[in-house]
């Protein structure tokens, strides 16, 4: 292979290879002894830290276990359900209606602080056992970080809740919220036939509670003679978890422990989105599908952000809960040290390496240093970058000719680039109003309503035909036509927000796709401001046309969900529009 090359790269070539040699020899064996010896010891470190917080998570959740059956038991809770019982009794056929009207409906307080109201002050018995009551119960719930606190009796009634929220006063069998895990864990509570059992039911989106994250807790409430009166069940707060899992000591700046449960949602929030994880962030990596399959160990994965971790993971079981729990740490943060030792060790051979280098470059430079610029400046050319700076060279031999040709070829690419973007602009846009075309507009649509169907976001469909644009065409002429397609596109622009869009579909139609949308303020607004704008007076020699814009209003999902139906439903709400007298804007009627 040498003998092919000439003296100008096999001496350098020479050089730079035996050195680099002793260096790789040399790296190699102190990066393989090192990185070995700190793998071990991170790994160690890992899973003692997973152990660590694995204890605390079971010594906690023992903790709440064993305090919602010292309140089961109470005579404080016992009385208090038997009370509010009692109460619930005497208020006849509609307790949920009387007590939501008088402690949620009436309460002075604002969502998510409703517990503060203590009396409703109705000359009631329930009125009377909730002064009495609620402010034990609100302490309790208050010092335990507890979100609510439910008192049911043996049918399902609710009859009493700390939080007040719209669960308060219904009957978790029949009533709304029968399908909610909190009716779920009321049914296996009251199924259970061991006596002080405890049943926790994995967290999930709880409608009541504005939708937010809740798991329960509960347990049966007995009379002096072991009879079941009752259910208690407590909404156990997300804090304590994140509190537990969020300890950042010894987990260096990316560590982090988490907790996933059996759908592969979080349990915890991330270190990193936090406020955002919790039956939110999924998280699908080989770590979580060993330990929800019984295993622990620790290995290198790709995280849930895409990033190189070391993850030791581990089961984790309580009661009914099946969770796995894992505490990860960046690769890169574990490998600092190494590539810290292979810093130095570059350095500590730099500088023979440098003299060495400096020397075939100077034998070099005259011939690569040309060649080395031409290939950069073609890889540029390659990515499309024509902006990058070719020098005409003044050389004569082959390196001059190549950047002369360079030059051409660039010349050449920018020609070409211009003509495709001017195809793709014509072949997207309308040649006469330059807005986008009936393609465009379509496609466009399509694609706003695969989004919206994702995010579960709504979208308005505006299809605008021109009242007496014939007769201004036949009476005043294409040219003054022309003209009045152009300044109707430019009004429709001036109506609608940055989101929209605005297509002309052809002729005098045009559609706007206003997405997303809210209310139905949203698109009445655009559409009533376009029929502002779009209203022309003409008159010339004795000719004269009034101009005005029929519009047909299709909502996604509520009149079509795809965007061909969108549009049918459109266009018939448009000639809807024009039959009730045009120069309006109208929703497709109900039987049509």
């Amino acid at each position: 292979m040498l003998e092919n090359l000439n003296i100008t790269k096999k001496l350098p070539f020479v050089m730079i290879s035996f050195a680099l040699l002793s260096a790789l020899v040399t790296g190699i064996i102190a990066y393989t002894n090192t990185s070995d010896e700190l793998k071990t010891a991170a790994q160690d470190k890992l899973f003692s830290l997973l152990e660590s917080r694995k204890a605390t998570l079971h010594h906690y959740f023992y903790d709440i276990s064993n305090d919602v059956l010292f309140h089961a038991q109470s005579p404080a809770i016992r009385n208090a359900l038997s009370a509010f019982s009692i109460a619930w009794t005497e208020l006849g056929n509609s307790p949920t209606e009387q007590l939501q009207s008088a402690y949620v409906e009436q309460n002075p307080y604002a969502d998510g602080q409703k517990s503060a109201f203590l009396q409703a002050k109705n000359d009631t018995r329930y009125d009377q056992v909730h002064a009495q009551y609620h402010p034990t119960f609100l302490n309790l719930t208050t010092l335990n970080h507890y979100h609510d606190l439910f008192l049911f009796d043996t049918q399902g009634n609710l009859v009493y809740t700390v939080a007040k929220e719209p669960d308060f006063a219904t009957n978790i069998l029949t009533g709304e919220w029968a399908h909610t895990h909190l009716a779920s864990t009321f049914m296996a509570i009251m199924n259970t036939i061991q006596p002080s059992k405890v049943i926790f039911e994995d967290f999930q989106l709880y409608p009541p509670s504005n939708n937010e994250p809740a798991g329960f807790i509960g347990t049966q409430i007995t009379d002096a003679d072991d009879v079941v009166i009752g259910v208690l069940i407590l909404q156990m707060p997300i804090s304590p978890l994140n509190t537990v899992m969020q300890v950042t000591a010894g987990m260096g700046k990316s560590g982090e422990t988490y907790i996933v449960g059996p759908d592969k949602l979080m349990r915890s929030d991330s270190r990193f989105f936090a406020g955002e994880s919790i039956l939110k962030t999924h998280v699908d990596t080989p770590s979580v599908d060993m330990a929800l399959a019984g295993h622990s160990g620790v290995h290198i994965i790709t995280d849930y952000r895409g990033i190189s971790v070391y993850s030791a993971y581990a089961p984790f079981n309580f009661a009914r809960l099946r969770w796995m729990i894992a505490a990860e740490v960046d690769e890169h943060e574990i490998m600092q040290p190494i590539y810290n030792m292979n810093y130095f060790l570059f350095i500590s051979t730099g500088i023979v390496i440098s003299v060495i280098l400096l020397f075939g470059y100077l034998l070099s430079a005259n011939i690569a240093r040309p060649i080395v610029n031409m290939t950069h400046i073609m890889n540029q050319l390659a990515d499309n970058n024509l902006a990058v700076n070719i020098g005409v060279s003044e050389r004569q031999d082959e390196v001059g000719y190549m950047a002369k040709a360079l030059n051409i070829f660039k010349k050449n690419a920018i020609e070409r680039d211009k003509f495709q973007k001017q195809l793709m602009y014509l072949a997207n846009h309308d040649p006469l109003t330059g807005l986008p075309s009936r393609q465009y507009g379509t496609r466009h649509l399509s694609e706003m309503v695969k989004q919206c169907a994702l995010k579960h976001n709504k979208l308005a469909l505006l299809f605008i035909d021109l009242d007496g644009f014939k007769t201004v065409n036949d009476s005043l002429g294409h040219t003054e036509g022309d003209a009045l397609l152009i300044k109707t596109a430019q009004k429709l622009q001036e109506s609608i927000r940055a989101s929209d869009l605005v297509a002309r579909l052809g002729g005098d139609e045009f559609v706007v796709v206003l997405t997303p949308i809210t209310h139905d303020s949203d698109y009445l607004e655009i559409a009533n401001r376009i029929l502002q704008k779009v209203d022309f007076s003409y008159s010339t020699d004795n000719k004269s046309a009034h101009v005005t814009a029929s519009i047909g209003i299709a909502v996604y999902p509520d009149d079509a969900n795809s965007a061909q139906d969108l549009i049918r439903v459109a266009d018939l709400a448009m000639y809807q529009a024009k039959n009730a007298g045009k120069n309006k804007a109208k929703r497709p009627e109900k039987n049509q």
